[in-house]
C-alpha cells in the first residue's frame, strides 16, 4: 500500500513488521497530552508494543492514527492526526472516542465506527481495542477521516495502481457501495470463470445465484460476521459455477472501509482469487492424509517428528490415541515424556534418543507406555535422525507401533501352546510327520518321551519298525499303503511297541495323508500312549470273565465255553458230564476264622480242583462256595463218579490257613448229557439238583441226577420263595411247650416254637423250612419276630398270675454272628416289659463251635443282664465239649433221639446217664426232650435228670391254651 512521505518521516520496525510512523511532528508528546501536541510514542514493553502495532496495521495507513490507553487517554498519534484535529475539533473527537469506547465495552471483539458532522465538515472515526496475551484490555487504536481525506475517485492514481497490481496477480476486484447496493466487479472476476466481461450485472443476487447451494450459508455467515464487527476481515472460500457449468473454487476476501455514524459499513472492497487448482491439490492432500491416518489407525501405527533445536514436537492423531490423549492437543515436550512410559522404558528411550543426536544411530525398541488412566500398552518404537547440511542431527522422526494386542495374542498363543503341551503330557499324546520321499520322521517332544527316545534324535520310519510287535508292524505297513494309494483318507490303529529299555507299551496311532501343491507328500498324525487303558481293558476283561479270587473262569465265561463244548459233544456224539460242587463247612471256617482265611481256603480249593482234572476239562467258580467241573469225552458214568470221589477225597484233606488247619468236605451233583438233557441250562439244573440230593444224603458224597431229585429240589426252591416276606404277611405263629421239674412237678421253662401256615392254609413242617430259612437268611427276620412275640406273651401270662420261671426262644447260629444281636435282645426285653433274667436262649452245639470275639461280647452282655443259655439237642453236634466251660451255659437239653431209645438199648441208657453226670459235674441243669412215657420219666428221674419236656405232659399249645393248662396245675 502506498503512503505519503514527507521530510521528517522515517521507518520504524516493530516486532519484525514494517510500520511507517511520522515522528517529527509529535516528537515531544507525553502520555495524557492533547492530541495536538507532538508524540514520540509510548514507552511499551515488547509484547504490548507488538499488540498495538498489530492493531494499527488493521487501519488504513493513509489516515490519521491515534493510540489510547485503557482509560481512553491519548498516548500519541501521527502527524496526520495533528493536521486533522485542531483545538476547535478536539471536543468533537473526544465525544466520538467516548461513544466508541462505550460500544466496545459491550462488544469487546468488534470494530466500531462513527460519523460526525460540524461546521468544519465531516469526521469519521474507527476504533479497535488492544488486549494482551491474557485478554486484558491495554488500550485502543483509532483512525480518523474527514470525508475528503484520502478520497479516491474511481480513476485516482492509487486506485489505478491497485487495479493494475491485482489484475497482474490474476485476482478480480470488487467494490460494494453499501448505501446503494451496487457492486463493481473487475473483468478478471468474470474471465476467471470463463464469462465475458459484464456477462451479468454483478449484483449480490446475481453472484449469489452462482454460489454452490451448500456453500451459501458459509458465505452469508462470514460476510455478516465482518459487517457486524465480529471479524476484522471478510474471508471465505467457496464454489461458483463457471461458464461451462462446472464448479470452481475461489477465495473471496474483503474489508469494510467506511462506516456511518451508527457503525454501519458504507463501503466494502475485496478480491476474488482463483484457488481451484490449489483446492484440488489440498483435497488430494487431505484425502491422502485421511488415508494415511486410517492406515495408521488400522495398523495402530503413530508417527512423530521433533525439531531438537526449536524443541517443537509433532504427533499424528494415531499417536495421540495410542498414548491415550485427545488428538490435536499439545503433545508433551520431547524431553518431558517421563510420565508416558514405565521408568525402565523411559530410560531406554532417553538413552536411544541421545545416541541419535550424538552419533546418528537409529533405534528400534520395545517399550511399555502408561496411559493417563493407568492402562499399559506395549509399543514398538523406531526413531532415526535427519542431519542438516553440516551433518549435525537436528531433527528426529519416528513411529510408535501399538503391539499390545499382538503381544497379548502371542501370550495367549504361548499359553495355549503350553496348555496343549501339558494336555499332551497328561494325555500322553504326541505328534508326528513322515516325509514319504525321504522317509524322514519328525516327532514332538512328547512323542519322543512316549517312545523312550531322547528328544531331537534323527529318525527314519524304517528304523522304528523293528521296535513294533510283528502283528503291529504288518498293520502299520498296510495302513500306510492304503493312505498312499488314496484308498482311505485317515487310518487309526492300535500297535504294540517295545521301548529301548524293553518296556512294552500300547499306542493308538491316527494318521492322514497331506497332499499340498509344490510340497512332498507327507503323513501326519497323533500317537497316544494307551498302555494304561489297554492294561485296564485287560483287567476289565479278566474281571468280566474270570473270578478275581481264584483266577478260574467265572459263570459268564464258563457258560460260554461250556455251551460250545455241549454243542460239539452233541454233534460228535461223545459223552459229556457236568459236576456241581458245594463246599461243606466253608461258612463255618469263613465265620470262625475270618474272610482272609476263607479266601485262602477258596484259592486252595481252586488249585486242587484243577489238579484233579485233565487239560481238556474245564473248572469254573459260580460264586460263594460253589464250583463247576465239565468233563469232556466221558466214556462211562462210572468215570464221572471216579472224578467226583477223587475231588471229595482231595478237598477233604487238611488245609493250612497260616498257623491253623481246617477240614472241609463237599457235596457233588453229577449230570450227564443225554436225550433228556440236551443243552447247558438243563445240564446245570440237573447237576444242581443232584448236588442238593448229595447234601440230603449226608454231605461229603456225590449223587447222579434223577427225576426224584429234581422234584425235591423244585419243592425246596418253592419253599424258599414262599419264605420271602412270610413275616410281613403274618404267616407265622408261636406255640409253647413247658418243662417240668422231675423233683416236684413244678413248671420251669416254657419254650416258644415257631409254626408256619402259608397263605394257602397249608401248615409247613419246621424241620423242612427252618434249615432253608437259615441258608437263605430269612431266619434273621423270623428270629426277631419270634423273640418279640414270646416276650409279649410271657408278660401277659405273668400279668394273669400264672406261675413259670422263664420263657425260652430258639436262636440260630446266623443270629449269633450278628454283632448287634445281643443289644437287640436286651432292647426287645425292655420294649416289651419282660425281665431279662427271665429269658432263656436255646442254641445248638454247632453255634458255639464258631468261637469269635463277636460271640464272646454277646455272651458277656447276656451274663450281665441275667439272660440264660441252654444247649439244645445236646449230643448230636461236635464232640469238643470245651465250650461248656468257656461260655455261660446254664442248661443242657438231651436230644429226643437218646430219650426215645433208653428202654430199648442199654448203651443209650448209659449215654444218657453220662450226659446227666457231665452236666451236674459242670454245675448245669439237665433237661430231657421228647419224654412221652411214664417209663422214660422214671428212668430219667432215677438218673438224676432235673427237668423233662414232652407229650407226656402236654403237646405244644397256643398261648391261651397254655394259660388254661397252667391254671389247671395250680
Amino acid at each position: 500500500m502506498g503512503s505519503r512521505a514527507g521530510p521528517g518521516k522515517r521507518a520504524a520496525k516493530l516486532n519484525g513488521s514494517s510500520f511507517e510512523a511520522p515522528v517529527c511532528a509529535l516528537a515531544h508528546s507525553r502520555a495524557g497530552s492533547p492530541v495536538t501536541e507532538q508524540w514520540r510514542g509510548p514507552s511499551l514493553g515488547r509484547p504490548l508494543l507488538s499488540a498495538f502495532t498489530a492493531s494499527l496495521l488493521q487501519h488504513p495507513v493513509r489516515r490519521a492514527l491515534l493510540v489510547l490507553d485503557a482509560e481512553g487517554r491519548v498516548l500519541g498519534g501521527n502527524s496526520r492526526a495533528a493536521e486533522l484535529v485542531g483545538p476547535a475539533r478536539e471536543p468533537l473527537l473526544r465525544e466520538a472516542l467516548a461513544q466508541g469506547i462505550r460500544q466496545l465495552a459491550d462488544h469487546p471483539d468488534r470494530v466500531v465506527g462513527h460519523r460526525h458532522e460540524d461546521a468544519d465538515g465531516v469526521l469519521e472515526c474507527l476504533l479497535r481495542a488492544v488486549r494482551d496475551d491474557r485478554g486484558d484490555l491495554q488500550g485502543y487504536t483509532v483512525s480518523l477521516h474527514d470525508g475528503d481525506d484520502g478520497a479516491e475517485p474511481a480513476e485516482a492514481p492509487d486506485a489505478a495502481r491497485w487495479r493494475f497490481a491485482l489484475e497482474g496477480a490474476r485476482d478480480g476486484l470488487w467494490d460494494w457501495d453499501a448505501s446503494t447496493g451496487k457492486v463493481y466487479r473487475s473483468g478478471r472476476c468474470f474471465s476467471m470463470l470463463g464469462y465475458p466481461h459484464n456477462a451479468f450485472d454483478g449484483s449480490f443476487d446475481a453472484w449469489q445465484a452462482l454460489i454452490h447451494p451448500d456453500d451459501r450459508p458459509r458465505v452469508a455467515e462470514a460476510l455478516h460476521a465482518h459487517l457486524a464487527g465480529e471479524r476484522e476481515n471478510y474471508q471465505v472460500d467457496y464454489r461458483v459455477r463457471d461458464a461451462n457449468g462446472r464448479w470452481r473454487w475461489i477465495l473471496d476476501r474483503g474489508r469494510a472501509l467506511r462506516w456511518d455514524t451508527h457503525g454501519r459499513p458504507l463501503r466494502v472492497i475485496g478480491t476474488h482469487t482463483d484457488i481451484h487448482d490449489y483446492k484440488q491439490i489440498e483435497l488430494q492432500l487431505r484425502e491422502r492424509e485421511l488415508i494415511l491416518n486410517q492406515a495408521q489407525h488400522v495398523a495402530r501405527l503413530g508417527s512423530w517428528s521433533w525439531d531438537a533445536e526449536a524443541d517443537v514436537l509433532w504427533w499424528s492423531d494415531e499417536l495421540y490415541l495410542i498414548a491415550g490423549l485427545r488428538p490435536g492437543s499439545t503433545p508433551p515436550p520431547f524431553r518431558s515424556q517421563k510420565h508416558l512410559f514405565t521408568p525402565e522404558s523411559y530410560a531406554r528411550l532417553r538413552e536411544a534418543s541421545i545416541a541419535i543426536l550424538r552419533e546418528g544411530k537409529p533405534y528400534a525398541l520395545e517399550l511399555e507406555m502408561v496411559r493417563p488412566n493407568g492402562e499399559r500398552r506395549v509399543v514398538q518404537a523406531r526413531g532415526e535422525g535427519i542431519p542438516g547440511p553440516d551433518g549435525v542431527v537436528r531433527r528426529l522422526v519416528g513411529v510408535l507401533h501399538d503391539i499390545t494386542e499382538q503381544r497379548r495374542s502371542e501370550e495367549t498363543a504361548r499359553w495355549r501352546n503350553d496348555l496343549l503341551n501339558r494336555i499332551a503330557a497328561v494325555g500322553r499324546i504326541g505328534g508326528f510327520e513322515l516325509i514319504l520321499d525321504t522317509d524322514e520322521l519328525h516327532w514332538t517332544d512328547e512323542n519322543y518321551r512316549i517312545h523312550g527316545i531322547p528328544s531331537g534324535t534323527p529318525l527314519r520310519f524304517e528304523d522304528t519298525l523293528p521296535h513294533y510287535a510283528p502283528e503291529s508292524r504288518m498293520e502299520l505297513r498296510e495302513a500306510l499303503s492304503r493312505l498312499v494309494a488314496g484308498v482311505t483318507h485317515e487310518e487309526t490303529l492300535e500297535a504294540c511297541y517295545f521301548t529301548p529299555d524293553e518296556r512294552r507299551i500300547w499306542l493308538r496311532i491316527t494318521a492322514r495323508m497331506e497332499r499340498r501343491d509344490g510340497q512332498p507328500y507327507r503323513v501326519t498324525g497323533l500317537t497316544q500312549d494307551i498302555t494304561e487303558e489297554h492294561e485296564a481293558n485287560e483287567r476289565i476283561e479278566q474281571l468280566a470273565h474270570y473270578d478275581v479270587l481264584t483266577g478260574l473262569p467265572n459263570r459268564y465265561l464258563f457258560e460260554a465255553q461250556a455251551s460250545a463244548a455241549v454243542a460239539l459233544a452233541r454233534t460228535s456224539g461223545k459223552p459229556l458230564a457236568l459236576l456241581f460242587l458245594d463246599l461243606d463247612r466253608f461258612k463255618f471256617v469263613n465265620d470262625t476264622q475270618g474272610h482272609e482265611a476263607g479266601d485262602r481256603l477258596l484259592r486252595e480249593v481252586a488249585g486242587r480242583l484243577k489238579a484233579c482234572v485233565r487239560g481238556s476239562d474245564m473248572v469254573g467258580r459260580l460264586g460263594g462256595d460253589e464250583f463247576l467241573v465239565l468233563l469232556r469225552e466221558v466214556a462211562r458214568p462210572e468215570d464221572a463218579a471216579l472224578v467226583a470221589r477223587k475231588i471229595i477225597d482231595v478237598l477233604g484233606m487238611p488245609v493250612d490257613l497260616g498257623g491253623t488247619e481246617a477240614r472241609i468236605g463237599c457235596s457233588v451233583g453229577i449230570a450227564l448229557l443225554n436225550d433228556g438233557i440236551r443243552d447247558l441250562d438243563a445240564l446245570m439244573r440237573a447237576a444242581d439238583t443232584a448236588m442238593y440230593a448229595a447234601k440230603d444224603a449226608g454231605r461229603n458224597t456225590y449223587q447222579f441226577y434223577n427225576d426224584t431229585f429234581y422234584e425235591k429240589v423244585r419243592r425246596r426252591v418253592a419253599l424258599e420263595q414262599e419264605l420271602r416276606g412270610a413275616v410281613e404277611r403274618g404267616e407265622f405263629h408261636l406255640v409253647f411247650q413247658p418243662t417240668l421239674r422231675l423233683a416236684d412237678g413244678r413248671v420251669g421253662v416254657i419254650e416258644a416254637l415257631m409254626r408256619w401256615r402259608t397263605a394257602s392254609g397249608e401248615l409247613r413242617n419246621p424241620a423242612e423250612f427252618i434249615p432253608i430259612a437259615e441258608e437263605s437268611g430269612e431266619i434273621l427276620a423270623m428270629g426277631r419276630w419270634a423273640l418279640e412275640q414270646a416276650c409279649r406273651q410271657a408278660r401277659r401270662w405273668h400279668e394273669q398270675g400264672l406261675a413259670f420261671e422263664r420263657i425260652a426262644v430258639n436262636v440260630s447260629a446266623l443270629q449269633l454272628r450278628d454283632p448287634e444281636f445281643a443289644t437287640q435282645v436286651v432292647a426287645t426285653c425292655q420294649r416289651t416289659g419282660w425281665a431279662t433274667d427271665r429269658l432263656q436262649l436255646e442254641i445248638t452245639e454247632s453255634s458255639l463251635m464258631a468261637d469269635s470275639e463277636t460271640l464272646r461280647r454277646s455272651f458277656e452282655l447276656f451274663r450281665r443282664h441275667g439272660i440264660g443259655l441252654a444247649i439244645d439237642d445236646f449230643g448230636t453236634g461236635f464232640s469238643n465239649l470245651g465250650y461248656l466251660h468257656r461260655f455261660p451255659v446254664r442248661h443242657l437239653k438231651i436230644d429226643r433221639s437218646f430219650v426215645s431209645q433208653m428202654g430199648e438199648q442199654a448203651n443209650m441208657l448209659e449215654l444218657t446217664h453220662a450226659v446227666v453226670s457231665l452236666g451236674h459235674a459242670l454245675g448245669l441243669s439237665v433237661v430231657a426232650e421228647g419224654v412221652e412215657t411214664e417209663a422214660q420219666q422214671a428212668l430219667l428221674k432215677a438218673q438224676g435228670c432235673d427237668e423233662a419236656q414232652g407229650y407226656l405232659y402236654t403237646r405244644p399249645l397256643a398261648g391261651p391254651e397254655l394259660a388254661d393248662w397252667l391254671r389247671s396245675r395250680r
